[in-house]
């Protein structure tokens, strides 16, 4: 407002100076005013206009970058939770078979040589394993621990890669997905601990606080993580579909 004010102090001495004079002094500085400030206007807005894009660019790129986070993480969940529950399923059915009081096993102290030599032919032992057990007098009993060692150690291993995926992946799922999937993988791992202590310490009567959770309490949790898995996935595909439309 410097100028603006030399303007005016100017003005003011024209007008003293009185009569025409004056009239032709004031017309040209009302001019350069007009002039002056409507520079100064189209200044502060091409400042104002400058500042606004800047700031619409800084919030598009917050945005943007927002939007391909969360892009990015729903997919790793889209790819992690069905593995998750797929490795959940085998180590559950896995200990489930296991612990099931019902087992059926061949009667292999009945079988014929070459019966037992085919049968042995087919299974899961090692070659000393058909050794000894050709050699034994209880074929049977001594099939049936091999037996129980061999499935109790693929159960192990199946619980504890569906432990390690989650523990790995977790992150990516939902807290209270998450969560579902701690409490039945617990559920198992216990159930599973329990079934290995009757069969090795012969523990009369058997133990059955951790198979009878697990049937009280995990098939629930199965239904409803199962459902949540359904809904989590399908929805958010459906969700999908309407922003893209």
């Amino acid at each position: 407002m410097d100028l603006l004010d030399v303007l005016l102090k100017a003005v003011g001495v024209a007008v003293l100076a009185g009569g025409g004079a004056a009239a032709l002094i004031l017309g040209p500085l009302r001019y350069l005013a007009d002039k002056w400030l409507t520079s100064k206007f189209n200044q502060r807005l091409e400042q104002f206009k400058h500042a606004q894009q800047v700031e619409m660019e800084n919030l598009r790129f917050k945005i943007n970058s927002l939007f391909d986070r969360t892009t990015k993480l729903h997919q790793r969940e889209f790819e992690v939770v069905p593995t998750a529950w797929a490795l959940l399923v085998e180590c559950k059915n896995q200990v489930s078979a296991l612990i099931t009081a019902l087992q059926q096993y061949p009667d292999l102290d009945r079988m014929t040589g070459p019966q037992l030599d085919e049968f042995l032919e087919g299974s899961f032992l090692a070659k000393w394993q058909r050794d000894e057990i050709k050699a034994t007098a209880k074929k049977a009993d001594y099939y049936i621990k091999a037996v129980f060692f061999h499935r109790a150690s693929e159960a192990r291993a199946a619980c504890r890669e569906q432990h390690v995926y989650v523990l790995k992946n977790g992150i990516f799922m939902p807290s209270d997905m998450k969560e579902k999937f701690d409490k039945i993988s617990d559920l198992i791992w216990k159930a599973l601990v329990e079934h290995e202590i009757n069969s090795s310490e012969h523990v009369i009567p058997r133990l059955t606080v951790a198979r009878d959770a697990l049937a009280k309490e995990g098939e629930p949790l199965m239904k409803s993580l199962e459902a949540a898995i359904h809904g989590a996935l399908w929805e958010g595909n459906v969700s999908s579909l309407k922003s893209a439309s």
